[in-house]
């Protein structure tokens, strides 16, 4: 399959589109539009493709959201009816399973969606961004012509804002001027990386003598929500936070994201909105999905307790570097001279293993790479290849 070329991260290098994401499977399925036409066969194990590559939540949609796709009338009636306008009754479905008003609340088409829109709206001159992060931060910000500060965190921190990092930031903070912004991720992608909040208060502070903001990315927070900074919303009118649908609930095909903001903010993308962004099944299958408590209860105490088992069973494998994060994934760095992250995707991919290279990350190396922690069978299907591949060197 021929594939689009683009500019992707880690210094102007021309790489693959693919390689700029996880989560890219279609390319290695060539069959499955084939299987349109006859969409009553279609079998799941036929893509014969375990995606490690991006971090979805491995048991898959909830029990609610399954019984709405099930439900043939109620699906084809959200199909050919127009979705809400402005999608209230997911925004009232938000502002219950946050405990926050919903005027705090702006839906959007994903995470991506809205970090493009933030950038439009705001306009910054100058765009912070610590890194290792999501590329979209830096195509967004180039979107509108702002110039670009990366801020490295470094392999001894376990790459979170710390020390040397975290003063580098400071002192940049202090360079920018009214509208321009900061993009952190907590947890960080791809090191799971979490900032503290004693620490988002200070970045906050120290934005607001400058009317600057500080655009949080929470979009794997649903993983680790006792962490989410959240609760300062009201406090700090320069914090937005972007959180996802996708990641913890399994739909990343629907395309579904939110913003926490004050209200202030949140007027600001309110008379911006293109009507009809989210669909009427995406927004059903996301409101069934936040109102079953014991699938989002479950699901915490499963990955948790498959995550611990998994970095144990890594950590034994001596070719391998773990680097801790409190996100569903982790960052690994490769050890050994003889190979490098590139090598190794291409070997596990012959087994029907994708993994998410990291050598186009800013502030990495081709020696990293990220797996998602998924469930227990596959995991040790992965484990057996990454042990295959170390020996046989």
């Amino acid at each position: 399959m021929e594939s689009k070329i683009e500019i992707c991260q880690n210094h102007g290098l021309t790489k693959n589109l693919y390689s700029c994401h996880g989560g890219n499977i279609l390319p290695y399925t060539k069959d499955l539009y084939g299987d349109i036409n006859n969409a009553g066969s279609f079998n799941p194990s036929r893509l014969k493709i375990i995606d490690f590559s991006a971090g979805i939540n491995p048991f898959g949609l909830s029990k609610n959201a399954v019984k709405i796709i099930k439900n043939y009338r109620l699906t084809k009636f959200f199909v050919e009816n127009y979705p809400e306008s402005y999608p209230e009754t997911l925004t009232d479905a938000l502002s219950i399973y946050h405990n926050i008003s919903k005027d705090l609340l702006f839906p959007g088409a994903g995470a991506t969606d809205l970090i493009f829109n933030i950038t439009q709206v705001i306009k910054p001159e100058t765009v912070l961004i610590v890194e290792p992060s999501f590329y979209e931060y830096e195509r967004a910000a180039i979107s509108v012509k702002s110039s670009l500060i990366h801020i490295n965190t470094y392999p001894a921190d376990n790459f979170r804002l710390l020390k040397k990092s975290y003063l580098n930031l400071l002192k940049n903070i202090e360079k920018l001027n009214k509208n321009d912004m900061v993009f952190l991720a907590s947890p960080s992608n791809p090191a799971g990386a979490v900032t503290p909040l004693d620490s988002i208060k200070e970045i906050l502070n120290l934005l607001k003598k400058n009317d600057a903001f500080l655009v949080l990315d929470e979009s794997f927070m649903d993983f680790c929500e006792k962490f989410s900074a959240k609760r300062l919303i009201r406090e700090y009118n320069n914090l937005i936070i972007i959180r996802s649908l996708t990641k913890f609930f399994a739909m990343p095909g629907e395309r579904l994201g939110y913003i926490i903001a004050n209200n202030e903010i949140i007027d600001k993308f309110s008379g911006n909105i293109i009507p009809w962004k989210i669909t009427g099944l995406g927004t059903a299958i996301a409101i069934s999905s936040l109102n079953d408590g014991d699938y989002i209860i479950n699901t915490a105490q499963k990955l948790e307790n498959i995550k611990y088992n998994l970095h144990g069973r890594l950590k034994a494998l001596n070719a391998f570097e773990i680097i801790p994060g409190e996100a569903n994934f982790f960052l690994i760095r490769i050890k050994s001279k003889k190979f490098n992250g590139l090598d190794l995707k291409n070997y596990l991919l012959k087994s029907g293993i994708l993994i998410r290279y990291c050598g186009n990350y800013h502030g990495l190396d081709d020696k990293y790479f990220r797996i998602a922690i998924r469930k227990k069978f596959e995991n040790n299907y992965l484990i057996g290849k990454l042990n295959e591949f170390a020996l046989s060197l």
